[in-house]
């Protein structure tokens, strides 16, 4: 290419985008995706476009059917709530090796000083809560040490992230998180294992009981239904 970059960069540059899309439900499931248009959209020949295809199968994002090309994975409440299931496991293990290890002044400083800016601006910061929130369980999660945990999170965030946006909006839900993160932090700074798992319990929990309405409210937006 006239840049220097090869196949696989474009490949991985062309994942990134669609991938986004689909995680963000500008493409819902069911979405068509189709070379011919990927690559004028792109500028970039079949191959890359191809492979960027089936890597998005490879992650679960898309089907492939034999005649019928690529369409975006039409995803279930069951597995969304799976989800959920399978953070809380991971989260609760990161709980208990931060409270083994101990969390780092530096990194209680500053989700301290940044989740009190939250609270204190509500509901002006209402917009950044979801991804704030992200921030917080997924910086945890590196405090912890073990970066398959970390990755394996970070995935699992990116499935769940229309949850959030939808979970984390009124007055009374925003607040409680604020207060909830700071009782985490200071939980872990005292080793209050117990106390620190009760709250990220109670925290995911109340997540995983937004499921189906996140879920119904996002297909609504997607498709433009009333």
């Amino acid at each position: 290419m006239a840049d220097g970059r090869n196949g696989r960069n474009l490949s991985a540059e062309v994942y990134e985008t669609l991938s986004e899309r689909i995680r963000t439900w500008l493409y819902p499931p069911g979405h068509r995706l189709t070379e011919e248009e990927l690559c004028n959209e792109f500028g970039m020949s079949r191959s890359p476009i191809r492979e960027a295809l089936n890597m998005l199968v490879e992650a679960g994002l898309v089907d492939k059917a034999e005649r019928k090309g690529y369409r975006v994975r039409k995803i279930d409440l069951q597995e969304l709530q799976d989800l959920y299931d399978t953070r809380l496991v991971l989260e609760l293990a990161v709980i208990e090796r931060i409270c083994e290890r101990g969390i780092s002044s530096g990194l209680l400083r500053q989700l301290r000083k940044r989740w009190k800016e939250l609270r204190d601006a509500l509901p002006a910061m209402a917009h950044e809560a979801a991804l704030e929130d992200e921030h917080f369980h997924e910086a945890l999660a590196a405090e912890a040490g073990n970066r398959v945990m970390q990755r394996i999170l970070k995935e699992i965030d990116r499935s769940i992230h229309f949850v959030r946006l939808s979970d984390i909006t009124d007055p009374e839900r925003l607040r409680k998180t604020c207060s909830d993160h700071l009782e985490i932090l200071d939980a872990l700074e005292k080793h209050d294992l117990q106390r620190a798992k009760e709250l990220t319990r109670e925290n995911i929990l109340w997540g995983k009981e937004k499921v189906a309405n996140a879920l119904k409210e996002a297909l609504v937006r997607s498709y433009g239904m009333v």
